[in-house]
């Protein structure tokens, strides 16, 4: 209220209180000049949706409301609103046998907003993909809500993946030892979500060898991988599992690699790792890439798609950080649009006088 208050204030002052002539001149081009700028960003064109992209966008909050209703019949009650504000049924708990890190609700909850699905959809398009062609997602368990979006979307475009997950998931990823990982995506494909099966997990944690999980997690991981059919390999280094993801990744020779959260063979050993913007990576980027999947995928001539750094990444993709579910386009900033108010400005600067000599 304070601020309408000193607006108000100010208007009475501008046009009944005790100023110049000039003083009234350059407050008025002053409140013409903010009210031309309210007027352009309450204009500005929110951002649209493609008839395609709104077709993925309604996908994957279906699923998530399948998922969500599931989990309230599954546990008797429905998840926290505290937790989980979208309702979209892919977000764990605090702690638990399963978990690996300590990692961000908020980041957790903004990955579940279904407008990654067209972000993901339009970074495919960026890398010039088409049906049929190859993509091998390499994800954590710590961001389900970014794995479903990808593969919905890839699913949604026709694209052949190969997917890969590691099972350990930090707070409030899938680590709830009713519903991991391998029932997630388990479920998603009963209901008809979703196609896609992994080739394989491994236990993720420290070195992505189960490190730090203890051994009521581990089976827990491996119970819910058996229910699924599908293969945990366990390794005894975290160089075994590189080498063996390395070597499914070279069969399968995709046109983009897909990397979700901080799997430890994904990210490598190398600290350069962390100085990657998140986003979609070319083979340029491949020097300051460390020693993981990552780096050896951009070496290799392939692009990636770095999914980490969640508040970074909602800057540069114009994704909101405020958990709101609302069905619109992403709104990045745009170097013209910075250019077109710094021009604005400039004009303003040029005409707007505050003083004169008599």
């Amino acid at each position: 209220m304070r601020y309408f208050s000193a607006f108000f204030r100010g208007l009475f002052s501008l046009f009944w209180g005790n100023n110049t002539a000039l003083s009234k001149k350059c407050n008025l081009e002053l409140l013409l000049l903010a009210g031309i700028i309210s007027l352009l960003m309450w204009a500005w064109p929110l951002g649209n949706l493609a008839a395609e992209e709104e077709r993925i966008w309604d996908r994957v909050r279906e699923a998530q409301t399948y998922l969500y209703n599931l989990k309230t019949q599954t546990e008797g009650s429905a998840p926290s609103e505290e937790l989980d504000p979208s309702r979209c049924g892919l977000i764990g708990i605090e702690w638990s046998p399963i978990t690996t890190t300590v990692g961000s609700l908020h980041s957790k909850q903004i990955s579940c907003n279904p407008i990654w699905a067209v972000i993901f959809s339009r970074w495919f398009n960026e890398a010039g993909l088409n049906k049929d062609d190859r993509i091998a997602i390499f994800s954590s368990g710590s961001f389900p809500g970014f794995l479903v979006s990808s593969i919905i979307a890839a699913e949604e475009k026709g694209l052949d993946i190969f997917l890969q997950a590691s099972l350990g998931a930090s707070s409030y990823g899938a680590n709830d030892p009713n519903f991991p990982l391998p029932g997630i995506l388990m479920e998603l494909r009963k209901a008809g979500f979703i196609s896609t099966k992994a080739a394989f997990y491994t236990l993720g944690g420290d070195y992505e060898i189960g490190g730090g999980i203890p051994q009521e997690g581990i089976k827990i991981l491996l119970r819910s991988a058996q229910l699924e059919g599908v293969p945990v390999i366990q390794a005894k280094s975290l160089q075994e599992v590189i080498n063996t993801k390395m070597s499914y990744l070279q069969k399968f020779n995709p046109s983009l690699v897909v990397q979700i959260g901080g799997s430890h063979s994904n990210m490598g050993t190398d600290e350069k790792v962390l100085s990657l913007p998140p986003g979609f990576l070319d083979p340029k980027y491949k020097e300051n890439a460390g020693n993981g999947i990552i780096a050896l995928a951009l070496k290799k001539g392939i692009p990636v798609i770095h999914v980490l750094n969640v508040k970074k990444l909602c800057r540069i993709t114009g994704v909101p950080e405020k958990v709101d579910i609302v069905k619109r386009g992403p709104m990045p900033l745009k170097l013209e649009r910075a250019v077109l108010g710094m021009i604005s400005f400039t004009v303003f600067l040029l005409k707007y006088k505050r003083w004169t000599i008599v």
